[in-house]
């Protein structure tokens, strides 16, 4: 920068002047005296710079000079006609080292100066002065004279404006009142300043490099101590070019009670969050930022690593690897990240229509590694030894290799989800293994009333802007599968009267034992087929048919119970679920019905029959049902799911039933009647509960 010869070239015509004698002061015109200082100032920069004011001299062992309203243009490029413009100036100044060439100048007074540093949409800087070199410029402006001293320095009233020409992007930076003090040009400048940043009011003091270092080149110091909105900042370090801003190697830190106070000075608003307390070194090399050494806390919340933030490209592009021991998303989301729900009957499909904000994952790069002892969701989902490594570019993220314990058990997998294409595909692939579903439930706070653990692979394709299109276009498969566990009374219970009539003979010790659990569900455009849906309990064994039409959220399904115990045989009746996903329902099948009042009649006609009746219902064979149903090959890919024969029904037992029950018939088709009719009220509330209505 040539701005340094300036201030020169004015403190070294008032040491000329002073050394040429009280005489030559004394007789010489001020008009003149404005020329002087306009010519020489514009043959060191090759910029017009004008004296509109007043100058006024006095003359003592310390003359001064003051000068008013100096403009200095900008860049022919620039977005207004000056650079700098400066109300008045005061420059005093020691006699008697000007004998030995030394400048000392005794007190500088700076009253409402008005700089503007821009770039244009190329990045050149209106400060690059296109003048003279540094030797022509540091002739002219004082014949070779060193820089000044600068006992004292006051700024009042000043703005410091940055305008980026080519993000737009502007700081504002005014100075109430700036307070300087240097023994020598060598010296540090002690200095305290008041002010605002981005209309954030702050206080700082601290030491800064010498005027030497500020103009001449070199690094330079920087030790400052900020107050801002109730936030401490330290900073120590230097900066390779204070003038412009560049070449940062900063120790940093910030404490406080929130992150709101921080908000203006980031230029973004940010949450009410904290306290934290941050550090890290911050070093710069061109458009790139290094954060080493990080380390931050906030609220419960801690985190540490290094981190590169790089500007220069086509997006901002941020990589690192960072470690935590307990990492609480909540503590980062304000009052959680739970959504506003819909208004009640403004909602027609439970997955929504909205558009997914992927223009977010399009406007920046980044490379992470992050390992977490703990990982809390804001919902309160708690995952343990987190591996998890992501990379995004140009929309593109990819998720892989992610592993974490969860639940009790281990989970496992990848995604990955192209923002960047018209239509953007994502693909899911996750294993889990020993989940406590039981503890999940309860650490949800959703019940405390099932035990149990669960195995599951999921592998699903799809793509869309919204989650009803992703969910209409999945392919893929669904496999679950459990072992034993228990259902509590008290569920069972609350469920409803009719479903708990059903299920009161098939608990043990109070409780509904289960088995094992195992489903398998292929998905193809949007539709997941029931192949395999089985529970089986100690009394009877659960299956399920039927699909889930994810493209308008349809449900079909049947569930078909099959008693293990004779005296059980009248709570196996069939029902199906029907509806939406936002609306599901149960009623009684029909079908599956007639032939469970016809069971129960067999009973009181032909024991033999019936008993045949229920040893063709039940396996009773040394074989796990769940263990046949996994057994049973998969179809043929892009084949019909798997369909369930249905059981051979004895004829003798039927006719026999009726031909002979009458009312007996009659009384036991009132009696399902009446407990389908609660089952269905029961499951319908259980599933609506299911899917968060």
């Amino acid at each position: 920068m040539k701005i340094k010869w300036i201030l020169t070239g004015l403190v070294a015509l008032v040491a000329a002047v002073v050394v040429a004698g009280v005489a030559i002061l004394a007789t010489m015109d001020f008009e003149e005296l404005r020329g002087i200082i306009e010519a020489e100032a514009e043959k060191a920069t090759g910029r017009k710079l004008t004296v509109a004011g007043s100058i006024d001299l006095s003359l003592s062992l310390t003359p001064a000079i003051s000068v008013e309203d100096i403009r200095f243009a900008n860049a022919d490029w620039g977005s207004r006609p000056e650079m700098v413009t400066i109300r008045r100036l005061e420059i005093e100044v020691a006699i008697l080292p000007l004998f030995s060439g030394e400048i000392q100048v005794k007190r500088l007074v700076v009253v409402a100066p008005d700089i503007l540093l821009e770039t244009d949409a190329q990045g050149r800087g209106n400060w690059e002065i296109a003048g003279a070199g540094d030797g022509q410029a540091s002739q002219g402006a004082g014949g070779g004279m060193p820089l000044p001293s600068f006992d004292n320095v006051v700024v009042r009233d000043a703005i410091l404006t940055y305008r980026d020409g080519k993000t737009g992007e502007t700081i504002r930076l005014r100075i109430a009142k700036l307070e300087g003090r240097a023994t020598s040009p060598s010296a540090p400048l002690d200095i305290s300043v008041a002010g605002s940043y981005n209309d954030a009011p702050f206080q700082a003091e601290g030491t800064l490099g010498s005027f030497e270092q500020l103009f001449g080149g070199g690094a330079f110091p920087v030790k400052l101590a900020v107050e801002a909105g109730g936030a401490t900042l330290a900073i120590d370090g230097s900066i390779a070019e204070p003038m412009t801003g560049q070449g940062l190697d900063l120790k940093v830190q910030a404490r406080g009670q929130s992150l709101a106070d921080l908000g203006a000075i980031a230029g973004a608003e940010l949450p009410a969050l904290g306290p934290y307390d941050f550090s890290a070194r911050v070093t710069q090399d061109g458009t790139g930022y290094k954060l080493t050494g990080l380390t931050a806390t906030i609220g419960d919340s801690d985190i540490a690593g290094n981190a590169t933030l790089t500007l220069g490209g086509k997006r901002p592009a941020l990589s690192g690897s960072f470690t935590s021991a307990n990492l609480n998303l909540g503590d980062l989301v304000p009052g959680g990240a739970a959504a506003a729900p819909a208004p009640a009957g403004e909602q027609r499909y439970l997955l929504t229509e909205d558009p997914l904000p992927f223009d977010g994952l399009k406007a920046a790069d980044a490379k992470i590694e992050l390992n977490a002892k703990r990982l809390v969701l804001p919902n309160g989902l708690a995952f343990t030894e987190l591996e998890v490594s992501l990379s995004l570019r140009g929309g593109k993220l990819v998720i892989a290799p992610f592993s974490a314990g969860f639940a009790g058990g281990t989970l496992a997998g990848s995604v990955s989800l192209d923002a960047g294409k018209k239509t953007p595909p994502l693909a899911v692939k996750l294993s889990a293994g020993g989940i406590d579903y039981g503890g999940l439930l309860k650490s949800l706070e959703v019940t405390d009333g099932i035990t149990g653990r669960l195995d599951a692979e999921l592998d699903l394709r799809g793509a869309g802007a919204s989650l009803r299109a992703i969910a209409a276009s999945l392919d893929g498969r669904i496999e679950v599968t459990g072992g034993e566990g228990r259902i509590s009374n008290e569920l069972v219970q609350a469920a409803g009267a009719g479903l708990a009539q059903m299920l009161s003979g098939w608990t043990e010790g109070g409780d509904l034992r289960l088995n094992c659990i195992v489903v398998r569900l292929p998905v193809t455009g949007g539709v997941v087929r029931g192949e395999v849906i089985l529970l089986d309990t100690q009394a009877a064994t659960v299956g399920a048919t039927g699909e889930i039409d994810l493209r308008d959220e349809t449900l079909d399904l049947k569930i078909t119970p099959q008693a293990k115990q004779a005296s059980l045989l009248s709570l196996a009746v069939p029902f199906l679920i029907q509806g939406t996903l936002a609306e599901p329902k149960a009623i009684p099948d029909p079908v599956g019905t007639a032939v469970g009042v016809a069971k129960i009649a067999g009973l009181f006609i032909n024991p033999l029959a019936a008993g045949a009746l229920i040893i063709a219902d039940s396996e009773t064979t040394d074989q796990n049902p769940c263990v046949a149903a996994l057994e049973r090959p998969a179809p043929a890919s892009g084949g019909a799911a798997a369909q369930p024969q249905p059981l051979a029904e004895p004829k003798s037992a039927v006719e026999s039933a009726t031909e002979g029950v009458g009312g007996v018939l009659e009384g036991a088709a009132e009696g399902v009647g009446s407990v389908l009719e609660g089952v269905g009220e029961g499951i319908s509330k259980g599933l609506k509960s299911l899917f968060g209505n």
